[in-house]
């Protein structure tokens, strides 16, 4: 059925392509691995070989960032800066060869209100030091502090409630080959 708003006739119009049909073949393709490697491997075989024809339909979905987080104490486990081999997160920002003003607008869609364990999430796995744990707002809740200069545009913020949206002018790291 089509949907109300601009893009309905859009909507009406992809669903009678091949290209509808093909998506159609492996529309639950990432849900099957939900039950595990082993399990999701036979069930993606059996919707290939069936082209999407499964018994029970459509497995349920789920925003990324609704998922839990899994801590494994590898924080404490990394090794700590060198300057030789092991450099810390704005040595490598500058490495990087970012050519960001410090006063450029966030390009950074993110909650600045949220639950510890996400923003601790969020400051671990950027490669840039572009988030921190702020203030504790008491109800298990912080705020994060956003640093966009430092953004080295790599997109790990969107795995967990966040957007990464283009920087003004095209600035961030001018990566080179050597």
């Amino acid at each position: 059925p089509s949907r109300v708003g601009a893009l309905g006739l859009y909507d009406e119009s992809l669903r009678k392509t091949t290209m509808w049909k093909e998506l159609h073949e492996v529309r639950n393709m990432r849900q099957a691995f939900d039950k595990g490697f082993f399990v999701g491997g036979a069930l993606a075989s059996m919707m290939t070989a069936t082209k999407g024809r499964m018994p029970n339909g459509r497995f349920p979905t789920h925003p990324n960032d609704a998922a839990s987080l899994i801590k494994t104490g590898r924080a404490a486990r990394y090794p700590k800066p060198d300057g030789k081999y092991i450099f810390d997160k704005l040595s490598s920002v500058f490495a990087s060869g970012n050519r960001t003003r410090d006063d450029q607008p966030n390009h950074l869609q993110v909650a600045h209100r949220v639950r510890r364990p996400v923003a601790e999430a969020w400051a671990w796995m950027c490669p840039a030091h572009v988030y921190e744990v702020g203030r504790d707002l008491g109800d298990g809740m912080v705020t994060v502090e956003v640093t966009p200069s430092n953004c080295v545009q790599c997109g790990a913020i969107s795995a967990k409630g966040g957007r990464l949206t283009p920087p003004e002018g095209g600035s961030g790291p001018e990566y080179t080959l050597t």
